[in-house]
């Protein structure tokens, strides 16, 4: 809806989902989902389910004929052709277990042992060379306003007055989501923080929740700016004494003139950069993913390479799949905020799963008025090997959570150098008090691996005319009908 990010332009706030058909496995007795299962296709490559026992299943991922495997401790392994599957639910059969299960090795190696193998076969289990990755990237964001009001609000604007404010705060939604997905071929160079990014596809959904009455609210607050403000002006942002200013625009408010040929450039050139902020975007947070690997000497999941901060629990025997997995719980023993589960495969120390959770605060930040906390990380990684070769991430999943509460004034002036007179056209302020509660999921998988040199790499071209397409709800042929463009 229009009106929602005028209004968020007056008061900082961002909002932001959606609904995706996804696949989901419960347990046939209790129909209860069954969280964090292991779901791998006949290649070994595979990924994880969700928190709510939810995964999505898309054709990049598998070749016709596939064989799809669940696994789950409790239940047993099912084995299921992918053209037989038809329903959006699978459900696990409980395996009966008498006893705890004894599996006879003749390798007694304790944790600290096993860890340092993982070092010494770092070089030779994981892939560090230039390659092309082919992967899906999805991110939703959900928000929860606890609190958002305006205090002493004056405007020069008769038809916006704190009457009609109110209305409209009292008449937003309390709660948004907002779903993107994305397909793309990303580049890792040697170094990690050089990637590049080729975006084949996108699309975005949100929430259209709000009421009849907050839609008419919201656009007489639209009718009332179009009335006031100048389409040539520009809007700069005070808050109290703080030596803040920042300079805002406003697009879309306006229609274009299609004979003003400046105009219509301008328009053409925020379109380009817009679609190099998304690709950048897009790279960034795909980045970010690769950065949190433990592979990583910088990451805070430094359960391997720093393995000195850490306690770790006695190693037991499970099986991962097909393979036999040593698997070990990691603590901080000082001022590391994360803890850790290891799956370390027993036959060649490769790290094939890590989960991990924060057990303090990730950052607090808290001066005149405004309040941001992290409080929540949580996630898993998945690392395959890809046709026979070596280990590379296959996929990942995160939650993050965020506070943040402003308790400020502001103020919003029009300026405008076009119109004859003073500078100054309007002003608006007032004092916000506003609270909001955010999640924030990642899932990326990926799907092919394919080696490149230097010079291959260097040659690719990063202008990216790729937009996500918005869609009020998501369609699960999506991807479907652009399988073949992309093999």
């Amino acid at each position: 809806m229009r009106y929602i990010p005028i209004l968020f332009f007056f008061f900082i706030c961002f909002s932001i989902n959606s609904q995706s058909k996804r696949i989901k496995i419960i347990d046939s007795l209790s129909l209860e989902s069954i969280p964090f299962a292991s779901v791998y296709f006949s290649n070994n490559n595979g990924l994880i389910s969700d928190k709510d026992g939810y995964f999505e299943l898309i054709p990049e991922q598998f070749e016709l004929g596939d064989t799809l495997f669940i696994s789950s401790m409790g239940f047993k392994t099912k084995k299921l052709p992918l053209s037989f599957l038809t329903d959006s639910i699978i459900r696990l059969k409980q395996e009966s277990i008498t006893l705890n299960n004894v599996i006879v090795t003749n390798n007694q190696l304790t944790s600290l042992e096993i860890i340092e193998k993982v070092k010494q076969n770092l070089e030779s289990n994981y892939n560090k060379e230039i390659s092309e990755h082919k992967l899906f990237f999805r991110q939703d964001f959900s928000q929860t306003n606890e609190k958002f009001s305006l205090n002493k609000f004056k405007s020069s604007i008769k038809d916006l007055n704190s009457e009609v404010m109110d209305s409209i705060l009292d008449n937003l939604p309390k709660k948004t989501r907002n779903e993107l997905e994305s397909l793309s071929y990303y580049y890792l160079n040697k170094e990690i923080d050089t990637p590049k990014i080729k975006l084949i596809k996108s699309r975005r959904t949100n929430d259209d929740n709000a009421s009849d009455l907050s839609k008419s609210l919201g656009e007489k607050l639209e009718d009332a700016l179009k009335k006031n403000l100048k389409s040539s002006s520009y809007f700069k942002m005070r808050s109290g004494w703080i030596p803040f200013s920042l300079d805002l625009t406003i697009n879309g408010l306006w229609d274009v003139d299609s004979t003003d040929v400046d105009q219509v450039k301008k328009i053409k050139d925020e379109e380009i950069k817009r679609k190099e902020n998304f690709s950048n975007g897009q790279k960034g947070r795909i980045q970010n993913v690769y950065l949190k690997s433990f592979l990583n000497p910088s990451s805070e999941l430094n359960f391997i390479l720093k393995s000195k901060n850490y306690l770790f629990s006695e190693p037991e025997l499970f099986y991962l799949e097909n393979n036999l997995v040593y698997v070990i719980d990691c603590n901080p023993k000082k001022s590391d905020k994360f803890k850790g589960t290891l799956y370390i495969n027993s036959d060649d120390f490769a790290v094939l799963r890590l989960d991990y959770e924060n057990i303090k605060p990730l950052s607090k930040f808290k001066l005149l008025g405004i309040s941001v906390s992290s409080y929540l990380e949580k996630g898993r990684m998945r690392f395959s090997k890809f046709d026979g070769e070596k280990y590379n991430l296959s996929y990942f999943q995160s939650t993050r959570g965020n506070l943040v509460s402003i308790k400020r004034p502001f103020k919003i002036i029009e300026k405008n150098k076009v119109v004859k007179g003073r500078n100054k056209q309007n002003q608006i302020s007032a004092k916000l008090n506003f609270s909001t509660r955010s999640i924030y999921n990642k899932e990326l998988q990926v799907f092919k691996i394919r080696k490149m040199d230097s010079k291959e790499f260097e040659e690719i071209n990063e202008e990216n005319q790729i937009l996500p397409i918005f869609l009020k709800e998501f369609k699960t042929n999506f991807w479907n009908e652009f399988e073949e463009e992309t093999k």
